[in-house]
């Protein structure tokens, strides 16, 4: 695959209430490219908004993760009938990227593991598109063809960005990637990624693996995912929200981060 034009258009964020979470029991059904969920309770709509503020400036920074991204968010207090029959009140932000073969956008799943006070889920398809779109802008040499895939690896918790690259007659060639596995500095409440570098490459094409790594500055897809979103909040009269990782699990179709909540 060439390089191909960066895709166009502006940022767009929607704030709309999307009604009642259901109650997650499984990990399945139709997710956004990217979804945030947590435990509602002891959280205001203002403190709520906040967070969605702060997610919205990262969504914003990163445009070629998210080139026309739409944010939905429903409110953290839900008043009305039926608020008796949630399990657990929560409160769920949804992120499509508005990449071509990534989700599109619609009504999501809610994306709140089990036992846990927030999750945030990454799917593959938005993780690969991702991928393709950071190729497409990247410096390339002419002549050379460029392809990047994601290899998933759920038993290990590893993924792995995967550069493939010829000229012609295969001259030069070579592959090369990085590595992360997925864990969880449990003293810091913080997920981390190893991203390990490595290459095979012929002679003299050891250049076309280090303008790939340089062009990585977060890293490779896992430990992108795995920082993308902010750890701590401010919120208003000094208090500060955390979001403590305690779990990272690398599923078939998605990165889950999850955790508990610390509010102080």
């Amino acid at each position: 695959m060439g390089p191909t034009a960066m895709m166009a258009g502006a940022l767009l964020t929607v704030l709309t209430w999307m009604g009642p979470p259901a109650a997650v029991t499984a990990q399945s059904g139709t997710f956004a490219d990217v979804c945030l969920e947590v435990v509602s309770e002891g959280l205001s709509d203002a403190d709520w908004a906040l967070v969605v503020e702060e997610v919205s400036s990262v969504v914003a920074s990163r445009p070629a993760l998210f080139p026309r991204a739409q944010v939905s968010a429903s409110p953290a207090v839900i008043e009305g009938a039926g608020i008796a029959s949630l399990a657990t009140p929560s409160a769920r932000l949804d992120i499509h990227s508005g990449h071509a073969g990534a989700s599109i956008v619609g009504a999501s799943t809610a994306c709140l593991a089990p036992d846990q006070e927030w999750t945030a889920r990454f799917g593959r398809e938005f993780l690969e598109a991702s991928a393709e779109q950071m190729l497409a802008d990247a410096p390339t040499t002419p002549g050379i063809d460029s392809d990047v895939v994601l290899e998933w690896h759920p038993d290990e918790a590893r993924v792995r960005t995967l550069l493939t690259f010829a000229g012609p007659l295969d001259i030069p060639n070579g592959r090369c990637w990085v590595d992360d596995v997925l864990s969880v500095d449990a003293s810091a409440g913080i997920a981390t990624a190893s991203a390990q570098h490595g290459l095979e490459t012929s002679p003299f094409a050891e250049g076309a693996c280090g303008r790939f790594f340089d062009h990585l500055p977060d890293g490779g897809a896992g430990q992108q995912a795995v920082t993308l979103l902010p750890f701590e909040i401010d919120l208003d009269a000094g208090r500060i929200l955390r979001f403590v990782a305690t779990e990272v699990v690398v599923e078939e179709n998605a990165v889950l981060l999850a955790g508990t909540l610390e509010l102080r």
